[in-house]
């Protein structure tokens, strides 16, 4: 009966917090410095390549639909980020043999988000965004080398929880690419997904 009533405590400060938000400090600029890992998947053979590590920036806005909060507390807006870079380090086998080959992403998002201001400056938001991609891919073998890109259909969904201008989160990307030679003849298509991790500065 004590644990229950020690874990009812937390539970009841946070419904008195809710009850009596304002959603004053809701944080519309965002700016996310991501570790990802990013699979590639050949959609004929099913053979797979995970990444080495990755990285990736990027930066954009929330445009809310309204300007008071539902019951005090929570937003519905449209997410827009205008510059999205990602880098994506992979080992490629041939035989015994291993080289290396590097992707390099540029993305737009845009789509719609959910955000809570419940308390002080908290603030919980949660997405899902369409992102127009180019997608470059620089793979060596031996003595041949290639050079592809094409436009990549992605998606992205996830979530962050900040306090004031700090905070983190996690999404997951997926979608397919297929890409274009441009130093010959060929073409290769590619599925891809992947989640990223992040710490993201919030502003006003």
């Amino acid at each position: 009966m004590k644990k229950i009533l020690f874990l009812m405590i937390p539970a009841l400060f946070f419904i008195v917090a809710v009850t009596d938000a304002d959603g004053e400090d809701f944080r519309r600029k965002y700016r996310n410095f991501s570790y990802s890992g990013m699979t590639l998947k050949d959609p004929v053979y099913g053979g797979k390549e995970k990444a080495n590590f990755g990285a990736a920036f990027y930066s954009g806005r929330t445009f809310f639909f309204h300007s008071k909060p539902v019951l005090g507390l929570m937003k519905f807006g449209l997410d827009a980020t205008w510059v999205d870079l990602n880098y994506s380090n992979f080992t490629q086998r041939l035989g015994d043999a291993k080289y290396p080959f590097h992707q390099l992403e540029y993305s737009l998002h845009v789509g719609p988000s959910v955000a809570l201001n419940p308390v002080g400056k908290l603030n919980i938001n949660a997405y899902f965004r369409y992102a127009p991609t180019f997608s470059l891919q620089y793979r060596t073998g031996g003595d041949s080398m290639s050079l592809g890109g094409n436009y990549a259909t992605m998606f992205v969904t996830g979530g962050m929880v900040s306090w004031g201008i700090i905070g983190v989160g996690a999404e997951y990307r997926f979608g397919n690419c297929s890409y274009k030679n441009f130093l010959g003849e060929g073409a290769y298509a590619c599925d891809m997904s992947g989640f990223r991790a992040f710490v993201t500065l919030r502003f006003k």
